[in-house]
């Protein structure tokens, strides 16, 4: 064990997936968002295209990497959710394409709106792609703040969170939520317990993934579902803004996937992948956060307040392109997988 500005580490050289020892992408890398201290490196492994972070915080350090991140404050809650017209379009979709009724929706609206593809993306991206149809228990694994359940709450699901931060788990269970504080593996849930678990941005969080995805596999009931989404090493982002990207996150991001590491780590787990794609929804803000990261060497907070409005119209512009010229393939910024045992 080692220490690196304070942050107990250890020494992360080969692949967790192969074993082969890893070639440095990049190395002297800083925590450009929330002030975490550390020098880090990021290895990849040209084989399984895995890439993970160098060295790695062990477990008794981990909760100084997230001191100041964005889940320890509460959600923005809609007092009322059918107000303005980006409800009213949201509403109409989530109606039109995956079934929630809900007031002040209109389904033909929602019907010609699911035509386009990135709004369609991002608004079942709010609901995980789930359709109505298949409400049931469900279970969020790092739930942080818990705005997701709640939403997923109001919409008529018997949801559960687990959270090991224990600040965002706190502020989730303020809001009534069933929330378990610690990791999956500590929560002891029962064997097919749940219809549907989520992982959205956690994965990559984590020392063990295919630990993890055991663990989901074991708590998910035959014939339910996991979904998964994180970013994805292969898109059109990473190789635009190189070490500027902003998910490489380090050093909270411990291990990111291509599409194809993330079936290996599914299919290690004993999981069947139904479905393995990636989504250009978030290309917008990656764009923007990411140019803000290359111009500035960090983005405080990860905010983007006072983005001008010709980079905002920049990151439409990538959102669009990405989609269009590369959404059936490989390279939108996020991975999304759909897998069952």
């Amino acid at each position: 064990m080692n220490d690196n500005e304070s942050i107990n580490v250890k020494e992360a050289r080969y692949c967790l997936l192969c074993g082969d020892e890893g070639e440095i992408l990049y190395k002297d890398q800083r925590d450009r968002l929330f002030g975490a201290p550390g020098i880090w490196s990021l290895m990849q492994c040209t084989g399984c295209q895995l890439v993970w972070l160098n060295p790695q915080p062990t477990t008794d350090s981990i909760g100084k990497l997230y001191a100041n991140y964005f889940t320890h404050t509460a959600p923005k809650t809609d007092r009322n959710r059918n107000g303005g017209l980006r409800k009213v379009v949201k509403a109409s979709i989530l109606q039109s394409r995956y079934g929630y009724r809900m007031d002040g929706s209109s389904k033909a609206l929602g019907s010609f709106l699911s035509c386009i593809g990135p709004l369609r993306e991002i608004v079942g991206s709010s609901v995980r792609w789930l359709e109505a149809s298949e409400k049931g228990r469900l279970l969020d694994v790092g739930c942080g703040n818990g705005a997701y359940i709640d939403h997923m709450r109001w919409l008529g699901w018997n949801v559960v969170g687990v959270e090991p931060d224990e600040e965002a788990a706190s502020i989730a269970m303020k809001s009534g939520l069933d929330v378990f504080r610690g990791s999956l593996e500590d929560a002891k849930f029962p064997a097919k317990h749940f219809d549907v678990v989520t992982m959205n941005h956690v994965i990559e969080h984590v020392a063990n993934p295919v630990g993890l995805l055991k663990e989901c596999r074991r708590v998910l009931k035959p014939g339910g579902k996991l979904v998964v989404s994180t970013p994805n090493v292969k898109s059109l982002g990473r190789y635009l803004f190189d070490d500027a990207w902003l998910a490489w996150d380090p050093p909270r991001h411990l291990q990111l996937f291509s599409p194809g590491a993330l079936r290996t780590c599914a299919e290690s787990a004993g999981l069947e992948v139904f479905e393995l794609r990636t989504t250009a929804k978030s290309a917008s803000s990656m764009w923007a956060a990411s140019s803000s990261i290359r111009r500035d060497g960090e983005l405080p907070g990860c905010s983007l307040k006072g983005t001008s409005l010709w980079m905002r119209i920049k990151g439409l512009g990538f959102l669009a392109w990405e989609h269009g010229l590369f959404g059936p393939r490989e390279a939108g910024e996020e991975i999304v997988m759909v897998a069952g045992r």
